[in-house]
């Protein structure tokens, strides 16, 4: 039986349980990490931040100047840690394994569970459909033959998406004319080695 995995990717995870908590934070710019007076950076910001250009891992200073107007708040790891628990209890009603990458996201192998890709799909608007029913939280999910292509179709239709790769075929088709950098594998160094080679699109590595 070929492999099929589900990546569940929650939408700004921890930004998103505390605009669930306090609704007064819903469509604001809300930065969680360390706060514009301290020395830190970002842990994670909402949707409307991120337009922005503020982003997790980025330095608080530069996050204030992006966006002054922003709410600034420390993390409640312990509250994400609980809600993660619940995450987890309903990611496990469908997995035969499970791999968790963070508090905020997993890959659940389907493989057996499932069977095939129209019974993984339903699982997997299943769990979408219960993490925003039982948690009033949203998360983006891919269905794919690989863990790979599983977080790759996990981000094509953020926030709160949906998306198959069922096939290598299929993950070459949508992949092929893409910058190196939307490769899941290839972070920023590794880009700039490829382009100092002349390889700046996937089509550039398959012709190679």
């Amino acid at each position: 039986m070929k492999q099929i995995i589900i990546h569940v990717d929650m939408d700004a995870f921890y930004a998103s349980v505390e605009v669930r908590d306090d609704p007064s934070l819903a469509g604001k710019p809300l930065i969680i990490g360390a706060l514009p007076s301290e020395r830190g950076e970002v842990a994670t910001a909402s949707y409307e931040a991120r337009k922005y250009g503020v982003h997790s891992a980025m330095n608080i200073k530069e996050a204030y100047r992006r966006c002054p107007h922003g709410i600034y708040i420390h993390p409640n790891f312990e509250k994400y840690r609980a809600v993660s628990a619940q995450l987890r209890k309903i990611w496990y009603d469908y997995a035969v394994k499970m791999e968790p990458i963070a508090l905020d996201e997993a890959y659940l192998d389907v493989t057996y569970s499932a069977g095939d890709f129209e019974r993984a799909g339903e699982m997997a608007r299943e769990i979408k459909a219960r993490t925003r029913s039982e948690l009033g939280l949203t998360c983006s999910v891919g269905v794919a033959y690989s863990k790979t292509a599983a977080k790759t179709a996990s981000e094509e239709k953020k926030p709160d998406g949906y998306f198959e790769i069922r096939t290598p075929e299929d993950f070459v088709n949508l992949m092929i004319d893409r910058d190196v950098k939307s490769l899941y594998t290839v972070g920023a160094k590794t880009a700039e080695k490829l382009n100092r080679l002349g390889i700046y699109t996937v089509r550039d590595i398959r012709e190679r």
